[in-house]
């Protein structure tokens, strides 16, 4: 039982974690998008403790490729997705359907595949641009005793205006033995005309600021 809990929580940190520019709308075709991201820990002295490397490339006007690397004192994890683009809606809207495969390296299940649903709407508000965005991710990982799943649920609803843009997202990760809510406040300064600098705070439930988020965002 000790194995299986402890198997449990390596999967909600490295399920739970999120990457950035992930979501619902559609990559045009041979167009990249590329992040980085720092995590800095309050647990350890607000000193770097992971680094997350996030890319999609647009192969067809429906079809986005995109991977993720996550690395900390150790290579963490590293997950392979594709991204369907079933319809053409009104109104701004849009949905993706992601299908996928996570490599964690030193897991008792090294290979997690995942599906996802994800819908967005944007729309101009003023001078700017408003986009409310929501999804599921669900993973599979295989195990000695069977097959664990967990949820990865998000929320998120942000404006752009100019330079600047806000965001504020809600994660939820679940188990059978798991449960892990994060508020995700986020500040992004556009900078030259491709680049995002984006800093986002890590509040769970008891209002602490666990973890600040420094990342970098490109798209080309």
């Amino acid at each position: 039982m000790r194995v299986r809990f402890l198997v449990l929580w390596v999967m909600a940190l490295l399920l739970g974690a999120g990457a950035a520019g992930a979501g619902p709308w559609p990559r045009e075709a041979g167009r990249f998008f590329l992040s980085t991201t720092t995590t800095l820990g309050a647990a350890n002295g607000w000193r770097p403790q992971q680094s997350e490397y996030y890319a999609e490339y647009g192969l067809r006007p429906r079809l986005t490729i995109g991977a993720a690397l996550s690395t900390s004192w150790r290579f963490d994890y590293a997950d392979l997705f594709l991204r369907w683009h079933p319809f053409d809606l009104p109104q701004g809207m849009t949905v993706g359907l992601t299908s996928g495969v996570r490599y964690v390296p030193y897991s008792i299940a090294r290979y997690q595949p995942f599906v996802a649903v994800e819908a967005g709407r944007g729309m101009a508000l003023g001078d700017g641009n408003l986009w409310t965005q929501a999804g599921v991710r669900l993973y599979a990982a295989r195990v000695p005793w069977g097959t664990e799943l967990a949820t990865d649920w998000n929320t998120q609803i942000g404006y752009a205006r100019g330079r600047w843009l806000v965001m504020m997202t809600a994660t939820h990760f679940r188990s059978r033995q798991v449960a892990i809510t994060r508020l995700r406040p986020a500040l992004g300064l556009r900078l030259m005309s491709r680049f995002h600098l984006v800093a986002e705070a890590v509040i769970p439930p008891d209002g602490r600021v666990e973890a600040l988020r420094l990342g970098l965002w490109s798209e080309f």
